[in-house]
């Protein structure tokens, strides 16, 4: 991973359209403080003008498809280790001192009341015996390996009437919404009339397909209709395009992107990425749980053999996975009882930087479900995330085997009053 200026601590903010920038870590407000504004009081928010000035469309390219599908990738670094203390950088550098460790990174996780001690291991030794000795340690709350996440990847579109949407107007919602993905391309004509804002954490801000896909299907507009129009976006953008195919992050940047999100509080966050169970993760989704935050993440595209990855798995998470229109299960979808839903996420239009692409996987799942999210009262009034997860079972439209399974959770999304087919 690049590192940002001012350590991995700098923050980079970008402002939609208007091209703002903000490095070092502004204070960010709360979005549900600012009634006045109606804004999600982030930085200087650029609102752009979709004019229509009687051009022609652009054609969608038949052949730009993406299917998505769970890479091979190491699940931890291997010269790296991650430890929680309640203390000083003082008392990190002394801990690591004794483990034979070098402290990289200290970070303080306001979510948590501690601190992230990203460390570096000596030639030839494990991450497992650094852990040991970490972990034995007074004044450690736990250790544990530095883990790698990877993506997952005109007419009223049909995943709308699927789901209850049958009006034009109620294609537009209100709200925040929050998503941890690659770097968005602001400039995207997608966006153009979209409150957007971005965070970077431990990566450049060179655009990237997946974030941007994710993005329009959430808040797009034009060619592609997002299922969250007219909602406030923020992107806390912590995977490295240019590590893979499609993104690469780790705990200690995903970390930093969950804290702020539990700093900001948007109404719904997106969590369009998989890998192994993750305790320090685990931890800031409980408490984002508690704080009244719906969060969605994908099951993951790893096949039918593949266990639902974490974060999705996690119990505070609402797990998506996908199908098509015609309500078939996308093939390389996870499967497992952890499971909540199913989305439509198969061969859906989304804007990429320079055009669009076909794209299918349970990432894309997830936005539309996110999206989606704005709509419950759940969500948006109560901030009860049980109480939303509780109301998405119970109205779900039953698919496959009778009742809730391993396939689709307990079935395709549908918002209530919707009726079932």
């Amino acid at each position: 991973m690049r590192l940002l200026p001012r350590s991995a601590c700098a923050v980079l903010l970008i402002a939609s359209a208007a091209g703002a920038q903000v490095v070092g870590g502004p204070d960010w407000q709360n979005p549900r403080d600012n009634p006045r504004t109606g804004t999600s009081g982030i930085g200087n928010i650029g609102v752009g003008l979709n004019l229509n000035l009687g051009k022609k469309k652009p054609k969608v390219p038949k052949a730009a498809v993406l299917e998505m599908r769970d890479a091979d990738i190491p699940y931890r670094l291997e010269d790296q280790l991650i430890f929680v203390i309640t203390g000083t950088s003082a008392d990190a550098t002394r801990i690591a001192r004794t483990a034979r460790v070098t402290v990289i990174e200290f970070s303080p996780i306001e979510a948590l009341g501690q601190a992230m001690v990203v460390a570096g291991l000596a030639p030839g030794d494990s991450v497992d015996a650094a852990m040991a000795r970490v972990q034995a340690i007074k004044g450690v709350a736990w250790a544990q390996p530095n883990f790698q996440f990877q993506p997952l990847g005109g007419a009223m579109p049909k995943r709308f009437t699927l789901m209850g949407i049958t009006k034009p107007a109620q294609m537009r919602v209100s709200g925040t919404i929050a998503m941890i993905d690659t770097p968005v391309e602001l400039s995207n004509p997608a966006l153009r009339g979209a409150t957007v804002t971005q965070a970077i954490y431990g990566t450049s801000s060179t655009p990237a397909l997946h974030g941007t896909a994710i993005a329009s299907l959430l808040v797009g507009g034009g060619e592609v209709n997002g299922m969250a129009q007219g909602a406030r976006l923020i992107s806390l953008a912590a995977f490295d395009p240019g590590k893979s195919a499609h993104g690469l992050s780790q705990t200690r940047y995903v970390a930093k992107a969950m804290d702020a999100a539990w700093r900001l509080r948007p109404d719904v966050l997106n969590l369009s990425f998989g890998g192994r169970d993750d305790r320090l993760l685990g931890a800031l989704l409980a408490k984002m749980d508690q704080r009244g935050i719906c969060i969605a993440a994908a099951a993951g595209n790893g096949g039918p053999q593949s266990a639902v990855l974490f974060p999705a798995r996690h119990p505070a998470v609402l797990a998506v996975t996908a199908s098509d229109e015609k309500l078939r299960g996308y093939t390389h979808a996870a499967r497992g009882p952890e499971i909540d839903v199913t989305g439509v996420g198969v061969g859906l239009l989304a804007n990429v930087p320079g055009g669009y692409r076909q794209v299918s996987g349970t990432s894309f799942a997830t936005a539309i479900i996110s999206g989606a999210l704005l709509r419950m009262p759940q969500c948006t009034e109560r901030h009860d995330p049980a109480a939303m997860r509780r109301q998405v079972a119970s109205q779900a439209q039953d698919m496959g085997t009778p009742g809730p399974d391993t396939v689709f959770g307990a079935g395709l999304f549908r918002l209530s009053g919707a009726g079932k087919k």
